[in-house]
């Protein structure tokens, strides 16, 4: 049974889903970073399956679902949110290592959580879905960046993050719901505001994905041969550089765990049981 529950973390209300509670070991799943997103909407055919074996926690990320509406603007769009993701953690009572498991924007924070020295050593593994860290996006990425608020506009959406499956009417609805939560629209714009020339400053380099080189903790990519989002073959950059790195191919697009969640949490549940 999952369950959803309500708090506050650092003063900014949280909303996470939770199951599974004294089965194995703890897996945390992190949502994609589309318009709309959200726990429910991206893990919400995995979780049942995986809260059978394991503890299970899916929070919204800041600024999406039922999550405070905040960002920072004077950083990258990662370490926040995974350090908000780690005092809810602490919180409630999940201080030991995790296996964490993201989707899009959501597997990209858990790649960076690998070199956060202060994160990294409470991490058992880590599973990222079409999230590459940051780089390798196609030009078709730049399609989801607007959205005018109309269902029409939402499926256009929804039909690039995956394929076709029974559910993708309720997909485009939730989504809708959750895009229309006040501050979701401008939090999700905000990044993206350019400041007159004057006020422009260069953004500090990013290593990024040289460090993977030191990465001991088991990683499983999975590769989609149907992804418009990505370029093809942008998981080499991770095996090349480090060893742990198992691929998982499969031939959906961006998002499997949302059209096909039975055959994604095999992927994931075969990799957690032999990391």
């Amino acid at each position: 049974m999952i369950t959803e529950k309500n708090t506050v973390v650092n003063d900014l209300e949280t909303r996470y889903l939770i199951g599974g509670e004294g089965r194995g070991s703890t897996v945390v799943f992190l949502h994609d970073g589309a318009w709309g997103a959200s726990s429910d909407v991206t893990w919400g055919g995995v979780l049942p399956l995986a809260a059978q074996t394991h503890r299970v926690i899916a929070p919204d990320l800041l600024g999406f679902g039922g999550s405070a509406k905040a960002v920072r603007l004077d950083q990258s769009p990662f370490g926040f949110r995974l350090r908000h993701v780690y005092s809810l953690l602490d919180q409630i009572g999940a201080s030991g290592p995790i296996h964490l498991v993201g989707n899009s924007f959501g597997g990209s924070i858990a790649l960076r959580a690998l070199l956060d020295e202060r994160l990294s050593g409470r991490l058992a593994s880590v599973t990222s879905i079409s999230g590459t860290g940051g780089p390798w996006r196609s030009a078709t990425s730049a399609e989801l960046g607007s959205y005018d608020g109309t269902r029409e506009d939402m499926t256009r959406i929804v039909r690039l993050l995956c394929d076709d499956y029974p559910g993708i009417e309720e997909q485009i609805d939730a989504r809708m719901r959750w895009a229309a939560m006040p501050g979701h629209y401008a939090g999700m714009l905000a990044p993206h505001a350019k400041p007159p020339e004057p006020l422009r400053t260069a953004r500090p380099a990013d290593p990024y994905p040289e460090p993977f080189a030191e990465v001991t903790t088991p990683v499983l990519v999975f590769d989609c041969a149907g992804d418009p989002l990505v370029e093809r073959g942008w998981v080499k950059h991770l095996t090349d550089r480090c060893q742990t790195v198992t691929v998982a191919p499969v031939p959906h697009k961006h998002a499997p765990n949302i059209s096909h969640p039975e055959q994604t949490w095999s992927f994931i549940a075969d990799f957690v049981r032999g990391a």
